[in-house]
């Protein structure tokens, strides 16, 4: 008697291209888990203070009262 079939890969990639493939859409901020905490403290603290960024103006405020201590 034969042995029967273990594995087959028939009609597979039809299946998969009837949605079509796609690259998985990718986010607009990737995220920052398990980064060091050396480096995001110091880039939290460099776009806080650098002038050339737009924040919101009570972030504005808070960083002029600040300066102002």
């Amino acid at each position: 008697m034969s042995k029967s079939k273990n594995h087959t890969n028939h009609n597979q990639g039809h299946k998969a291209h009837r949605n079509g493939i796609y690259k998985p859409k990718r986010e607009r901020y990737a995220s920052l888990k398990g980064v060091n905490a050396k480096f995001l403290r110091n880039r939290r603290r460099s776009i806080k203070f650098d002038p050339t960024i737009k924040k919101s103006k009570n972030l504005q405020k808070r960083i002029t009262a600040a300066a102002a201590k």
